[in-house]
């Protein structure tokens, strides 16, 4: 019996075909998603460059071309996900009545917060001294400076609706440049983050210094008494 020919593909088959050239930003994108996904099961400690790779698809060189190198991969997924959150509490804001519920805002921002992506990326950060990059960072987008102003934009035109509709009482004219206003809001902020920030590290500890196990109910509980706060804090301060 005759032994069969092995069939000789043509050249044309056997030439791979040219990958397609991504835009930068959509490889990027690209690139970051597939961070997010890594860092969704494993903590940034554990993988590399080449674990975001295989898991993106591309090479080791093209994620240093873009980030430089794996810290800055952390870092740059962090960062993007810090401004997604600023801008979701940003479109909450055009809600006209939004500042007398701020427990909605601080959802959001504990929602955030006590993701274990977000949690993971900011303890290895921290752990990894890059705080101050983290800081720089900060300094470039000043997102509680822009969220602050929003607020003291929104206080300023509720008052004025208010002054408006009671009889004999002519709307004040607005004070733009009010600076010590927005900065009180600054503040309040800041604290606000910083407490809802130190509760989702530390939740475990936190819940056993007074006697009781973390869980949704602590959680919640903890929300509403920071938004509380935050609402008797806003009724107290100047509008600008």
């Amino acid at each position: 019996m005759a032994r069969e020919r092995k069939r000789i593909r043509p050249v044309a088959e056997r030439v791979p075909r040219k990958r397609r050239r991504r835009a930068p930003e959509v490889a990027r994108a690209a690139i970051l998603d597939a961070a997010e996904r890594v860092f969704g099961r494993r903590d940034p400690g554990e993988v590399g460059l080449k674990d975001i790779g295989r898991q993106a698809g591309v090479s080791h060189a093209l994620i240093t071309h873009y980030f430089g190198t794996y810290a800055g991969l952390v870092q740059a997924t962090l960062e993007r996900r810090l401004v997604a959150v600023r801008m979701r509490i940003a479109e909450r804001l055009r809600d006209a009545g939004v500042l007398s519920r701020p427990e909605e805002l601080l959802a959001m921002l504990f929602e955030a917060l006590q993701d274990p992506v977000h949690l993971r990326l900011m303890k290895w950060l921290t752990a990894s001294e890059r705080a101050e990059t983290l800081h720089t960072f900060a300094l470039q987008q000043q997102g509680l400076a822009v969220i602050a102003r929003q607020v003291a934009a929104a206080l300023r035109a509720e008052a004025t609706a208010n002054a408006a509709s009671t009889p004999n009482n002519a709307p004040a004219e607005p004070d733009g440049d009010d600076r010590e206003a927005v900065r009180a809001i600054e503040l309040v902020l800041v604290t606000a983050v910083a407490a809802a920030l130190g509760y989702a590290i530390h939740r475990h500890a936190l819940a056993g210094t007074i006697g009781t196990s973390p869980g949704p109910e602590l959680d919640a509980a903890v929300q509403r008494t920071l938004a509380g706060m935050v609402r008797t804090y806003m009724q107290s301060a100047p509008v600008p």
